[in-house]
């Protein structure tokens, strides 16, 4: 049987080795490397004359001539991203401005902006088919603006957050993922603000954000567990996406996991503190990445394409991602008990107030704090009595003067007229009583069959059995 497992782990080793593709070229000019989904090629750009390009299916590299290039010839690819979108491939300017589009074996530029030196060391990522840049560093300041590139324009815009009293810091080199509608941004560099410098001084941010690309709106997740500093090497912001799992690898590799508060990482590996450029493949679970050469003697570099599980290996620790300050969740605990305790009291307390604060009919009387009410007429005596006979009922007005007549030869105009003199004066008196006012004494409302018939009732508020 062991026998066997050694079999089976010496097999799936040698296959593993056998997907692994390398391309070594001289390290005449830095590189980009690309991977295109729709064709399902990698690309290696390097140099203005030539590049590289290897099927999915495939070992072999083949070096292709542009049929044209529009990139200045004094610029190196080291200094754009790489972009695919719907099956389209795009070289944009680190510093954020020139963007061009690599199809039929050329290089053409497509917008109309500028080079803008305002975003170099940005977070960079494709949402909604567009291609956002958030902070980054240019023009002797840090930044902490989004912008994106409008396809039918060919112009860059500044993107507007909702609310500018809750956003990060300025940084650069900072550490993004995408997940879902939200951008997560970890960590990165910003201005050192006690320092006398003006330029050269900066320091290490622990912090992460989320933003919400929908709503444009900043949420400050918390402050990085950094016990043991895992996180304070960072030097550059080559994060990647392995479907679902987030990535970033100096001299270890890192795995994110938002939704359970918790950092994976190897072993330190000198392939992690020299890999650059590293893309995830989604089709095939590969990773393409480029490690130049140590040997001070060389000027070479190579570019490795091998399945993810190789690159990786396995994780060995477990650490928490974002502090749980018990202080913090005490002090919220307490809060949150004191007004859940406060609303209980007032509410009591005005649930008591207006039940000492009510009319009672008891016995024939009307009673006020356990004291009957004197300053009522017989006629206002009469209607009150009429009202609590039908504390439960809403009472339309037209029933109200047929009371008041009591069968009286009187006109219905008259008769109108004296219910409201009754009925005002009764108001005035219960108020003055109860100390409120007048139209919250009664509850007015519209008949539901005819909403031309208007309708009284006693609020039971302020009148109890």
């Amino acid at each position: 049987m062991k026998r066997l497992q050694l079999i089976i782990t010496l097999l799936f080793g040698l296959n593993l080795q056998s997907q692994i593709s390398t391309l070594e070229i001289d390290n005449k000019s830095e590189l980009q490397t690309g991977i295109d989904i729709k064709s399902k090629n990698y690309f290696v750009f390097d140099g203005f004359d030539t590049f590289y390009k290897k099927s999915f299916y495939s070992k072999q590299w083949q070096a292709l001539k542009y049929k044209y290039n529009q990139l200045p010839t004094t610029k190196n690819f080291s200094q754009y991203n790489f972009f695919h979108i719907e099956g389209k491939n795009f070289l944009v300017d680190k510093g954020c401005g020139e963007v061009y589009e690599f199809k039929n074996d050329s290089l053409i530029r497509i917008d109309n902006s500028f080079q803008h030196k305002n975003q170099f060391s940005s977070c960079t990522f494709v949402y909604n088919k567009e291609i956002y840049y958030f902070g980054g560093y240019g023009l002797f300041t840090f930044k902490n603006i989004l912008t994106k590139f409008d396809f039918k324009t060919k112009e860059w815009e500044l993107i507007k957050y909702s609310d500018y009293s809750k956003i990060p810091e300025p940084r650069q080199n900072a550490l993004s993922f995408l997940n879902g509608n939200f951008l997560y941004i970890i960590s990165g560099i910003s201005e050192d603000y006690h320092t006398k410098q003006t330029t050269g001084a900066s320091t290490k941010l622990n912090d992460v954000w989320k933003l919400d690309l929908l709503t444009k709106t900043w949420e400050f997740v918390g402050i990085l567990n950094v016990e043991k500093e895992l996180l304070y090497n960072v030097n550059g912001n080559n994060t990647y996406q392995n479907n679902t799992k987030f990535h970033y690898d100096n001299s270890r590799l890192f795995e994110f996991d938002f939704k359970n508060n918790t950092l994976n990482f190897s072993e330190p590996k000198d392939k992690y503190s020299l890999s650059f450029n590293e893309k995830y493949n989604t089709e095939n679970n590969e990773i393409i990445y480029a490690i130049k050469s140590t040997d001070v003697n060389l000027i070479t570099t190579k570019v490795i394409v091998e399945p993810f599980k190789s690159y990786s290996g396995e994780n060995y620790q477990t650490e928490l991602l974002i502090k749980e300050d018990s202080i913090k969740y005490m002090a919220i605990v307490i809060v949150v008990l004191i007004i859940l305790f406060s609303f209980i009291y007032f509410r009591k307390r005005s649930k008591t107030k207006t039940d000492k604060n009510c009319i009672i009919f008891k016995n024939n009387l009307f009673l006020h704090k356990n004291k009957p009410i004197n300053n009522l007429s017989t006629n206002e005596i009469n209607l009150l009595s009429f009202f609590y006979s039908n504390y439960s009922n809403p009472i339309q007005m037209n029933e109200v003067v047929d009371f008041i007549s009591k069968n009286d030869d009187i006109s219905y105009n008259t008769l109108t007229k004296k219910k409201d003199t009754i009925l005002n004066s009764l108001k005035q008196k219960l108020a003055f009583v109860l100390d409120i006012n007048e139209e919250d004494l009664f509850i007015y409302q519209k008949n539901k069959e005819d909403k031309r018939i208007k309708e009284i009732q006693l609020n039971p508020h302020y009148f109890k059995i």
